[in-house]
């Protein structure tokens, strides 16, 4: 019983630092957004910048939107997934993690490739020859790789599961 307390208790800081984490995004997004929109400046103890390798700001608040909007969706089943496990069942989530998978995987290859894309639909609707970058970071690369893995994790979860169900089934 302590046990399956102190997993309700992780559970729910979990849940609660999702629920953090979507508010933190939403904010940096808006406050991103804020400054391609109307070419703003923090200035003082606080430095928000934002590199889109030149892209102009429609473009730029495009793939922040995007990126920003992934991350929340990920964020979401992972809350969803917390108060599964708060609820009493934590073999019931395979399908959210494989979900936040999905959706942190789609954010990461948004922030790589909706750039290039980006810069090259610039450069068809401008008469301004460009050059168009494509880059994979080691960070990012490890994020698309760690999502794979909470595929497969999420896929022996509802294994589990199944297995938990039919054995159930015969008792």
């Amino acid at each position: 019983m302590i046990r399956e307390a102190k997993l309700v208790r992780s559970a729910r800081r979990l849940r609660w630092a999702a629920l953090a984490g979507i508010a933190t995004v939403v904010a940096v997004m808006a406050a991103g957004a804020w400054v391609l929109a109307t070419g703003a400046r923090f200035q003082g103890a606080v430095s928000l910048s934002y590199d889109f390798d030149g892209l102009p700001p429609h473009w730029a608040t495009l793939v922040l939107g995007t990126v920003g909007l992934l991350m929340v969706l990920a964020l979401l089943q992972i809350s969803a997934m917390m108060r599964a496990v708060e609820r009493g069942a934590p073999f019931r989530s395979g399908a959210r993690l494989r979900r936040f998978a999905l959706y942190l995987f789609l954010a990461v290859l948004a922030a790589v490739l909706l750039p290039p894309l980006a810069q090259w639909l610039e450069t068809l609707l401008s008469s301004q020859p460009r050059r168009v970058t494509l880059s994979l970071s080691g960070e990012e690369a490890l994020m698309l790789f760690v999502t794979g893995l909470l595929f497969f994790v999420a896929r022996l979860i509802e294994a589990a599961q199944h297995l938990s169900d039919e054995h159930e089934q015969i008792v």
